[in-house]
């Protein structure tokens, strides 16, 4: 039988196949080849994905996939910014592998208190198994994790290239604030939590509040450019599920009213 969260996936994705994807994807699209491409190609990254494989499960909706298009999208973001500052390719194709090194370990410690913090410490003890990855730039890896977690004061990093891969994740990651947020990383949150469905409906107001905080933080010039979109789509599709969800739901809202006011 089909649980109430695949359910929920299922309508989710329906409705929001009713919007058009972010601009990114199009307007992105060749650095986002040519990442999946390194990504699917380079022997580090697959090896580093191997070890992550086993570590990250599920880990509260943020588990392989996340971490994947995560990864992808921050080497984009870093072809991006290395073109505009008109970085030799050499460079840039050094800082895109960095940064999606970053993307698939940046969550090892997702479930954890000050996660970003005890990820990047986790990271650091990974990363002394490629001896090919220099210490510095190991620690702009470790640095980028570390400056993931939203509404909290990112360090400033020393290095230009250790900034941009730090921009690059933070960002990345934050893309996922949008769609996928409400399409995916809920309701796999939610099985984990077996949260009531009903409980879930009164504090989505409350979470969509949230998600528009995310909107300003984005730190890189592409980011910025295509961050808020994001967001924007996110919570239009956000809107229509919270109707959906009021719908689907009404009777047991309905009883829990009933409930309270006895």
């Amino acid at each position: 039988m089909q649980d109430i969260y695949e359910e929920m996936i299922a309508a989710c994705r329906n409705i929001a196949a009713s919007f058009p994807p972010p601009r990114f994807y199009a307007d992105g699209e060749r650095w986002l080849s040519l990442s999946r491409s390194a990504f699917n190609q380079n022997q580090q990254v697959k090896r580093c994905r191997e070890l992550v494989l086993h570590k990250l499960k599920d880990n509260l909706g943020h588990g392989m996939g996340h971490a994947e298009k995560v990864a992808v999208e921050a080497g984009a973001l870093t072809y991006i910014e290395g073109e505009r500052l008109s970085l030799g390719q050499e460079v840039r194709h050094e800082a895109g592998f960095l940064a999606q090194m970053a993307g698939l370990l940046h969550d090892l410690r997702r479930g954890e208190k000050e996660h970003a913090q005890a990820s990047a410490s986790a990271a650091r003890k990974i990363l002394e198994g490629f001896p090919s990855i220099s210490l510095e730039k190991g620690n702009y890896i470790v640095e980028a994790i570390a400056n993931h977690e939203a509404f909290v004061e990112p360090k400033e990093v020393d290095s230009p290239m250790g900034q941009m891969i730090s921009d690059a994740l933070y960002d990345a990651d934050k893309f996922r604030w949008g769609p996928d947020n409400f399409t995916l990383t809920l309701w796999q949150m939610l099985r984990f939590s077996q949260a009531p469905m009903v409980r879930f409906i009164r504090r989505f107001p409350r979470g969509m509040r949230g998600v528009a905080r995310i909107k300003d933080t984005f730190r890189s010039q592409a980011g910025k450019a295509y961050g808020p979109e994001f967001i924007d789509l996110g919570l239009q599709i956000g809107e229509k599920i919270y109707q959906f969800l009021q719908e689907r739901f009404a009777a047991d809202l309905s009883q829990e009213e009933t409930e309270k006011n006895r």
